[in-house]
């Protein structure tokens, strides 16, 4: 361990054992009874470990949301969510969901790869970062678990698990609608859902959410609204009593936004001017660091690249700006569909069996364009066109059975699960590769025959009949995947538990990738890339529970595994090794103060080996890019989480949470897309040099976190209720690189919410004023650095959204 390492260990062990004493300190009355009868209220129960448990009593690292909370607060997607729960940072890019939990998750804006946390709805895995985007509504609760996921769950994670639980038929007549109007253009959100029964036995539910509002920004060229939402969701359920001890359960959702929304924005040239004006007394103290190639000829090959390193982003495009320019305006497509069946069996009164079936498609669109200015640039690839089309499929089908074990002294579940994701790619490139893409099954027959090179093939139909796209690159890739796990808890005494859990994991992948160049003289296809890989992987878990008072403390040894992938636009894909980390964790978790404060504190250490991550490079020929996914050696993390609510008194409750993180590579050798002597070496067709990132942080890890939320709920004399709640949320600064580039990064931010709900006496209508961002922060979500332009791009935070929802139940 690292001397850094060593002495965060110890400020984060001394912070635990404060805690851990002030926890322990005896209980106080203030407002006693009161507060009993409002704590215990407020009570949420999980089902993370398949059974339920209150949240207090689940050895985990686990935050929990009910589905009112969310809906009171404005919490309508996975980015609002990060602001209330320690550990969790959500972004953007490429139209991509990166979620990351205690800095691990999906590194890479590219189709292909796999997130490192999960999300499950109702029990069954969203596998496509793309289709990770869906609403959050009419739910029951969300449970957000931190850590490695593979003994519980079919799809196994590394980093952890966020999953989305929806609120089920009901056996009696309930309902809800809520309209919100927001901002100064009055957009619009209108949700509700109906829930009874059709028959004896028959229940259903059914639930919408229809959102339309103006965009944060302004297309430059156009004058078109971007990052504007227009999206629709609708969710059919029926619940089965087949008799009193099974039941079955389908689930059937939509889900579509289309927008001009997703597109990146500027945030600087790749290589500043002030830079490239200084390169060649730099490049003229250089000697060769190439096998063979003279000190002249090296010199020489660095110098004639350098106008290359020119940004083609025009003097119109606009830094730290949610305006945006661009050839054409941008697009953001999303549609997906889910069927979900639960079956579930009790077999007596200490085993359930459990199958979750669930087959789900979707379609991901982007177009954007990454010069971000209204330049139009050529066809060919001495001033390669920027605009970009990224096209994403897939349809994946999952079945996990469960046996669940629920004795007096024994508590688990046997699984077994199989899974399946067919996706396919393509990105066209050009001065309009939106109508390429239009004509993209053209290539099918070029593709189907491939070309095994290695010299490129002449295609004279692909210049003729894509005079609009410089290069064009479908790709497809096939998971198949199985599992077996288990997970127990034996009561070893009244107080002292252990657990043992295990998983074996199998996954094969295989994935061609084509790369055609219409705009390359007679039109080119490079060669046809392919790989195929399979992978096993055996992951333990074992763990120990004690109860001491109002406590439980408990530890946690535990393995993950992801399998290893390639990018579906790498033109020579080479499917990485795995992702596997081994983590140790501690905790604990109690209520004191006679019901007064709830409170847990989790301590963790972890190392992985083989993060993955991806890189965009220049290189010398056509299509003067290429992507690639590579392995981090070794990341070592440590930190501590604290959360819990402080009931002050009947009325007045304090939510707080907070993380402290010291995360770093401990051996990462590669090149940097940015260093401008190893854009020139690749541009010059050498080798770039690489550096070692040890001591860096992942991306999407902020060294500090924490939150607050007050909320204030009163019961009024004339039988109506009013509830008053803000919420204060602090994230440090952190890197979208593994490079730990300032300029792809965001400074630390605060995050202020607030609502005001007034129930009226006969308790069916409410009226909710909220505000979330109030200050109006301008925060970076996300970064890329795009090759073929020579720019940097990012993502931002919504600015500040204010307005009023006026909601009816019956």
């Amino acid at each position: 361990m690292s001397k850094s390492h060593s002495a965060t260990a110890l400020r984060l062990l001394a912070s635990a054992s404060v805690i851990a004493t002030l926890a322990s300190v005896p209980s106080v009355a203030f407002a006693q009874d009161a507060v009993e009868e409002v704590a215990d209220d407020n009570r949420i129960v999980v089902t993370a470990t398949k059974r339920e448990q209150d949240l207090q009593d689940v050895s985990l690292a686990i935050s929990a949301f009910e589905g009112e909370t969310l809906a009171d607060n404005q919490i309508n997607t996975l980015e609002d969510l990060q602001v209330a729960v320690p550990s969790l940072t959500v972004g953007n890019d490429f139209a991509f969901a990166k979620l990351y939990i205690r800095g691990i998750g999906l590194n890479s804006s590219l189709p292909g790869l796999d997130p490192s946390v999960a999300l499950h709805v109702d029990g069954a895995v969203v596998a496509q970062p793309t289709q990770q985007f869906a609403s959050l509504y009419d739910l029951e609760r969300v449970e957000v678990l931190r850590g490695p996921q593979g003994t519980l769950y079919g799809r196994n994670a590394t980093g952890g698990s966020i999953n989305l639980v929806t609120a089920a038929p009901t056996d009696y007549f309930e309902g809800y609608t809520r309209l919100t109007v927001s901002g100064d253009d009055f957009g619009i959100l209108a949700e509700g859902a109906v829930s009874g029964p059709l028959t004896d036995g028959i229940q259903a539910r059914i639930a919408f959410r229809h959102q339309n509002r103006d965009g944060f920004g302004t297309h430059t060229l156009t004058g078109e609204d971007v990052d504007d939402a227009n999206k629709i969701g609708i969710r059919g359920q029926l619940n089965f009593d087949i008799s009193p001890a099974v039941t079955n359960r389908v689930i059937v959702e939509y889900f579509r936004e289309n927008e001009r929304s997703r597109a990146v924005k500027f945030l600087g040239a790749s290589f500043p001017q002030t830079v490239i004006d200084g390169l060649p007394a730099q490049i003229a103290t250089l000697s060769s660091n190439q096998p063979g190639v003279s000190d002249t000829d090296y010199r020489n090959g660095l110098l004639a690249q350098i106008p290359n390193l020119v940004t083609l982003a025009g003097p119109d495009a606009l830094l730290n700006s949610r305006d945006v320019g661009g050839d054409l305006p941008p697009i953001g497509r999303l549609e997906t569909t889910s069927v979900t069946n639960l079956f579930e069996a009790e077999l007596g009164a200490d085993f359930v069996f459990r199958s979750i079936t669930n087959f789900r498609e979707g379609e991901s669109f982007l177009l954007q364009d990454f010069d971000i200015s209204n330049v139009r640039n050529g066809i060919d690839n001495a001033l390669p066109s920027t605009v970009q089309v990224q096209q994403v499929e897939n349809e994946q089908f999952s079945q996990e059975l469960q046996f669940v074990v629920d004795t007096s002294r024994l508590r688990g579940l046997i699984g077994a699960f199989y899974f399946t994701d067919d996706v396919s790619a393509i990105v066209p490139i050009g001065t309009n590769p939106q109508s390429a893409y239009n004509r993209r099954d053209i290539l099918d027959p070029f593709i189907a025959q491939t070309n095994p090179g290695p010299a490129p093939a002449a295609r004279p139909d692909i210049a003729q009949l894509f005079p609009d796209a410089r290069v064009m690159i479908p790709g497809a890739m096939d998971v198949e995947a199985w599992a077996l796990f288990a997970n127990f808890t034996f009561d070893v005494t009244d107080t002292f538990r252990i657990k043992a859990g295990a998983r074996y994991s199998d996954e094969s992948r295989d994935i061609q990738v084509d790369t055609f160049l219409p705009g390359a003289g007679p039109g080119l296809q490079l060669a046809t890339g392919a790989d195929s890989r399979s992978f096993s992987d055996f992951t333990p878990e074992i763990g120990l529970e004690l109860d001491v008072g109002e406590t439980l403390l408990y530890a946690t040894y535990s393995e993950g595994f992801k399998s290893g992938s390639a990018a579906l636009v790498d033109g020579s894909p080479f499917i990485t090794n795995p992702e596997t980390i081994e983590n140790w964790e501690a905790g604990l978790k109690g209520t004191y103060l006679d019901g007064a404060l709830d409170l847990s504190i989790a301590a963790f250490y972890y190392e992985v080996d083989g993060a993955q991550f991806d890189r965009t490079r220049l290189i010398s020929s056509g299509p003067r890019f290429v992507t690639s996914v590579e392995n981090a050696a070794t990341t070592e993390g440590m930190g501590i989480e604290i959360e819990g609510t402080a009931y002050l008194t009947d009325e007045f409750s304090l939510a707080f949470n907070g993380s402290l993180y010291d995360i770093e590579f401990q051996d990462f050798i590669t090149d940097n897309p940015l260093d401008p002597l190893g854009a020139l070496e690749g541009l010059a067709g050498f080798t770039p040099r690489t550096i070692n990132l040890s001591g860096n942080r992942p991306r999407n890890t902020p060294e500090a976190s924490f939150g607050l939320r007050a909320t204030y709920d009163k019961d009024l004399s004339n039988g109506g209720n009013i509830t008053a709640s803000a919420s204060y949320s602090y994230t440090g600064d952190q890197f979208y690189t593994e490079f730990n580039d300032p300029r792809m990064a965001a400074d630390d931010y605060s995050i202020v919410d607030a609502n005001l709900k007034y129930t009226f006496p006969n308790r069916d209508l409410s009226v909710n004023l909220w505000v979330r961002n109030l200050t109006d922060e301008f925060v970076v979500s996300g970064a890329f650095a795009v090759s073929t332009s020579r720019t940097i791009t990012g993502t931002y935070l919504p600015p500040r959204q204010y307005g009023i929802t006026v909601g009816y139940e019956f």
